[in-house]
């Protein structure tokens, strides 16, 4: 996933409420876990990519991209929250099963055997969390950075031409 740090990109076209934006990689990418370890190119190369447009950008427009709030949480609880619960819980049951066969540190065993089988479980949901998930254009920074129509040297020309008379 990308980090939470919104970064700028352009948008290059619009395809029934997706976007393609060229994002400028910048000093945020290459602080990103990502980035150093290879999986998107770090270090002011661009990258192209398809994000969700909820904010109605049109082709031109700078706007700030980032993972939705809720994907976020989501991600979250799955990286830390679930993990502590099931161990805590591990090593309440693992006590009180512990005092009741006469099992000595039957709660440090039982705390993490419940942390290893949780750790596989969030982590399949986040690797489908994060393969399902896009990002999303958080807002519109400027509009119409550029036209689709470029105009030659002559045909500005003329317009000044004809603007001036």
């Amino acid at each position: 996933m990308k980090p939470t740090i919104p970064e700028t990109a352009t948008v290059i076209s619009l395809d029934n409420g997706t976007a393609t934006v060229l994002l400028r990689g910048s000093g945020h990418c290459k602080g990103c876990g990502a980035g150093k370890i290879g999986l998107c190119k770090p270090g002011g190369k661009s990258m192209i990519l398809r994000v969700e447009n909820n904010a109605g950008a049109v082709v031109g427009d700078i706007v700030a991209i980032g993972v939705d709030s809720g994907v976020r949480v989501r991600g979250y609880f799955l990286a830390y929250i679930m993990p502590i619960i099931s161990f805590i819980t591990g090593a309440v049951i693992g006590h009180i099963a512990g005092e009741y066969f006469n099992i000595d540190s039957l709660d440090v065993s039982a705390g993490f055997l419940f942390l290893t089988f949780t750790s596989f479980f969030t982590f399949s949901k986040l690797r489908r969390l994060d393969r399902t998930s896009m990002l999303i254009i958080k807002r519109i920074i400027s509009e119409r950075v550029f036209e689709l129509d470029i105009k030659s040297d002559e045909e500005r020309r003329f317009e000044e031409y004809l603007g001036a008379r």
